[in-house]
């Protein structure tokens, strides 16, 4: 896609022009910024240096003594830019930020907007409006999307009563790239504007300092669906880290919802790991309960942050001795951290009081979000129970933590959980921040860490995980390899969360299992594995495969038929499957099932590689039928394709425009309620 563009002009101080072919869809000032609570959203004399490939503005913004430089740098050749912005105060004396957008579009009235509610085991729920109203997105929780997901879409055109119908076809989307409190508040009549949270935010600068705001980004397509490909391209391409390791997409077994904290110890490790082995799994990985005094009752959550201390009632002959029986069993050996995370009673909250958060003031946490920090204090409520990343002491502790546990275990991927909600964040103004930037600080903080530690430790996979699915956004993706979805994994709550996740990541930034064996009572996780067919355990396994793929199971327990289909599994994921997930896109091909027993209850989604492959991946879930046919999309009307049911191996021949007109008739059993059809130019 090449007719996106953007231009910028000096006039009225300052303006960005945001097109669509000959539509413009946008007209204003690119920026808004709050001096002392004051609105700032003009240039004097701006200087607009580039084109739509790299475009910046600079200058003096009028009435203050700050110099402002704004820049959009387009992503990987995509109809993608990334918006950036740099406060300087040029004057003689301080002055108090309290705002930074580094989004503003006028994009009128005329859209449909949509966008997600977020919450533990509720992530990527849908919610629609359109642009005749106020709409604000936001987080408050201090974790990205742990309230709302950083991500607005804007689509009009199409025929009826809707919103936007009878315009020019065009879509526009809007991630803020921080993983902390976060905004998007579009404004009846299409006014927005986007970028860190103004809620509690301040950052004083003395002369000459400078702060640079989150990024945010933004797509322009002629649908959400395109919208959603190219940001996928432009993620993959250009922004999240790859490594030749990360890029071979090792298969991975963890431990935590069979056993949790409670069932765990080197034992069971070392028989899981030696029988994944048998199973081509390629990494097994110690999820928390290594750690803390050597109780076997301990709880884990009340010592995070004594990492150097090993948990020897579970694991006796220590974390090398762990680390050396899974490379023994034939696996690579993970382990999980919560580098950042504090508890009440841990060892390192009496040592090293100077890189604990505190909120001085002791504020209740905003009524937005359910509270899910445990291990607070309540005998000291501004203890917010994380270090803060924002003081040296802070960001020594988490690199040193993390880079230990590297090296005695020989970890080749690392699970980075973060379990904390931090509200506003840090207000210390005695280790490295002010009084309403500590939040900010934090994560700057931990982007420098996390980098550093792939630095030292090139080899390792760096997965990010926050009470599942919570802290997922852009900003982080420039720093990890991939995230972690969402704690549940039942089939029908995956599947709604790949459809949302789709519109920020490419499936290569994607982790989740397959339907878990939980120890746990969660009821929608209840699955009784001594009858469960071996037609619905593949479907379980079908919808994990296509993204990074893991499993959380008790391998010496499983019936021999369902392991079985699980090495048959992993075999075809990695025999077939790896290639869609390093290079290919998602593009659903039915509307999203929805938890609850709600939404498309057969749905499809379709993997589609740049060589031209096409990969359809179709489940019936609870209440659905099987479908009569699949409509796979963007195959070639001229083209004489081979359709193979990876499920047996059998192909048939036929041509695109066939697939057009009649569609793609699913074969097999009547138990059977998933397929994965590969559809590829026939040679």
């Amino acid at each position: 896609m090449t007719d996106a563009t953007l231009r910028a002009r000096p006039d009225d101080g300052g303006r960005l022009i945001v097109a669509l072919a000959d539509t413009i869809l946008s007209d204003a000032s690119p920026l808004l910024v709050e001096v002392d609570r004051r609105p700032v959203d003009r240039w004097v004399a701006p200087r607009i240096v580039g084109d739509a490939e790299h475009l910046t503005i600079d200058g003096a913004l009028e009435g203050t003594t700050l110099h402002a430089a704004w820049s959009a740098r387009r992503i990987a050749g995509q109809p993608v830019w990334e918006f950036a912005l740099t406060l300087r105060n040029d004057g003689e004396h301080p002055v108090t930020i309290t705002r930074m957008d580094t989004l503003a579009l006028d994009a009128g009235p005329a859209w449909r907007t949509h966008g997600f509610h977020s919450a533990w085991g509720d992530e990527f729920r849908p919610l629609h409006g359109h642009a005749g109203h106020h709409l604000v997105l936001e987080s408050r929780s201090g974790r990205s999307s742990h309230g709302q997901i950083p991500w607005l879409g804007l689509e009009r055109g199409g025929t009826g009563a809707q919103p936007g119908a009878g315009e020019p076809p065009a879509a526009l989307t809007i991630a803020p790239a921080y993983s902390g409190n976060w905004h998007i508040h579009a404004m009846a009549g299409g006014h927005i504007t986007a970028g860190i949270s103004p809620w509690q935010f301040f950052v004083e600068l003395a002369p000459g300092e400078s702060v640079t705001a989150p990024s945010v980004v933004l797509t322009i397509a002629p649908s959400l669906d395109a919208a959603a490909v190219a940001l996928q391209r432009a993620v993959a391409a250009d922004w999240l880290p790859r490594t030749p390791f990360t890029d071979a997409l090792p298969v991975e077994w963890n431990h935590w919802w069979p056993y949790e904290d409670q069932e765990v110890d080197e034992h069971v490790i070392a028989d899981n790991a030696r029988i994944a082995q048998l199973l081509g799994i390629e990494v097994a990985t110690v999820d928390a309960g290594w750690f803390g005094a050597a109780d076997p009752t301990s709880y884990w959550q009340e010592q995070r942050g004594d990492w150097s201390s090993v948990n020897t009632a579970r694991f006796p002959s220590g974390l090398a001795a762990l680390g050396q029986s899974i490379r023994a069993a034939g696996v690579l050996p993970g382990m999980w951290i919560e580098a950042e995370a504090v508890g009440a009673n841990s060892l390192l909250r009496a040592a090293h009081p100077e890189a604990m958060a505190h909120s001085v003031e002791g504020r209740r946490a905003d009524p937005s979000y359910r509270v899910q920090t445990e291990s607070l204090d309540s005998a000291d409520p501004t203890f917010l129970g994380y270090v803060c990343l924002g003081s040296p002491a802070g960001r020594a502790h988490v690199l040193e933590s993390m880079s230990t546990l590297i090296t005695t275990t020989g970890a080749r991927w690392i699970k980075l959980d973060f379990n904390i909600d931090p509200d506003a964040g840090c207000t210390r103004t005695d280790h490295g921040h002010g009084a309403g930037d500590g939040l900010l600080r934090h994560y700057e903080g931990l982007y420098a860490v996390l980098d550093e530690v792939r630095a030292r430790h090139p080899e390792i996979m760096l997965e990010s995980c926050s009470s599942g699915g919570l802290r997922i956004d852009l900003g982080l993706a420039r720093h990890v390899h991939g995230f972690f979805l969402s704690d549940p994994d039942y089939t029908e709550h995956h599947l709604q969360v790949l459809w949302g996740v789709r519109h920020l990541l490419p499936p290569i930034g994607i982790l989740h299992w397959s339907w878990s064996q939980w120890r746990g009572d969660y009821p929608p996780s209840r699955l009784d594995w001594q009858t469960l067919s071996a037609d619905d355990f593949d479907t379980t396994l079908r919808a994990a495969m296509l993204h990074r793929f893991g499993v959380s199971l008790r391998l010496p327990e499983l019936r021999p038929e369902l392991l079985e289909r699980l090495r048959v599994h992993v075999e075809l994921f990695q025999r077939e499957l790896e290639p869609f997930v390093r290079d290919a896109v998602l593009q659903p091909l039915t509307e999203s099932p929805e938890r609850g027993g709600f939404g498309e209850r057969a749905p499809s989604i379709q993997l589609s590689h740049p060589d031209g492959r096409v990969l359809v991946a179709a489940f019936v879930l609870d209440g659905g039928r099987r479908p009569v046919a699949l409509w796979p999309r963007g195959l070639d009307l001229d083209t004489t394709y081979t359709v193979t049911d990876l499920a047996d191996g059998e192909g048939r021949r036929t041509s695109g425009s066939e697939l057009l007109e009649e569609g793609l008739v699913p074969l097999g059993d009547d138990g059977v309620t998933s397929w994965l059809l590969l559809i590829a130019p026939a040679s």
